[in-house]
């Protein structure tokens, strides 16, 4: 796929510091929105760090090959280990970063799903982070940088990509429910009705609270939303929808163990309500 159609002015930004004014930071956080290609652009971005100033066309054929093939020896990709990224896993990769490049060039680490740092690990991380060096770039991956800890996401230039495919389809229920949340707090008197309609079952409680993150996502990222959406979150301050979205995504993770929907429901009702 031609990551230039679909992400242009991303690339075009990304040409023009990284290739044309050789600007390269010591960090970059990579905001996928939900873009399914995005491992493509990730190559390609690597490609333009590591490539941009080989003038041999053989040896820059070579190492291009190799980052798409995942054989280049100095980048190194870190996904979670199972439901979490382990502080281990991050001192592992200090640990090999010590070392000099094989290929005396930059050393890149990818993290995936940053979404799922803990305490732990986003603190290890952030001595990279803190105290760069030179030769050493991380690019740091999330679906939407409202998931990360602050003091990660502060310490990187964020790069947002763009998902043309994403539509928000709601019903009348989801937009009630927002209007309940945000206008008139009506959220435990209409307790039953969201129930039965919205949270029946775990299926149906996170196909919906998908749909309401994704609302607040799209109006923080300036995608256009239905006018009605739009008008109702007009006057709302980001801080708070940010922490809407912190409760919510909190939500998402008690429901994969609560055994009892209606009080896992009253409880995320309270915690809506108590957002400041």
């Amino acid at each position: 796929m031609n990551i230039f159609s679909t992400q242009e002015k991303v690339c075009n930004f990304l040409e023009k510091t990284i290739k044309e004014n050789k600007k390269i930071s010591h960090a970059y956080l990579i905001e996928t929105n939900g873009y399914n290609n995005y491992l493509d652009f990730i190559k390609y971005m690597i490609k333009l760090i590591l490539c941009s100033d080989i003038s041999d066309e053989n040896q820059k054929t070579r190492i291009c090959n190799a980052i798409d093939n995942d054989n280049y020896p100095d980048i190194k990709y870190i996904y979670p280990d199972g439901n979490y990224i382990k502080k281990e896993q991050l001192l592992n990769l200090e640990k090999e970063f010590s070392k000099k490049s094989m290929l005396n060039n930059k050393l890149i680490y990818v993290i995936n799903e940053a979404e799922k740092l803990n305490d732990s690990s986003a603190n290890t991380i952030l001595k990279f982070l803190e105290e760069p060096e030179e030769n050493i770039i991380g690019i740091i991956v999330t679906t939407n940088r409202y998931k990360v800890i602050d003091t990660v996401v502060s310490r990187c230039q964020v790069i947002s990509l763009t998902n043309y495919n994403i539509q928000i389809n709601l019903d009348e229920y989801v937009e009630k429910f927002l209007n309940d949340l945000i206008v008139t707090k009506k959220l435990i008197i209409n307790y039953d009705l969201y129930l039965e309609n919205l949270f029946i079952d775990r299926k149906n409680a996170l196909n919906n609270l998908e749909k309401i993150e994704l609302v607040f996502f799209q109006y923080l990222n300036g995608v256009s939303l239905p006018e009605t959406i739009e008008k109702l979150l007009f006057n709302e301050k980001m801080d708070k929808i940010i922490n809407y979205i912190l409760v919510i995504n909190n939500s998402k993770n008690k429901l994969e163990y609560n055994l009892n929907i209606k009080l896992w429901f009253m409880d995320l009702i309270v915690n809506l309500l108590e957002v400041k």
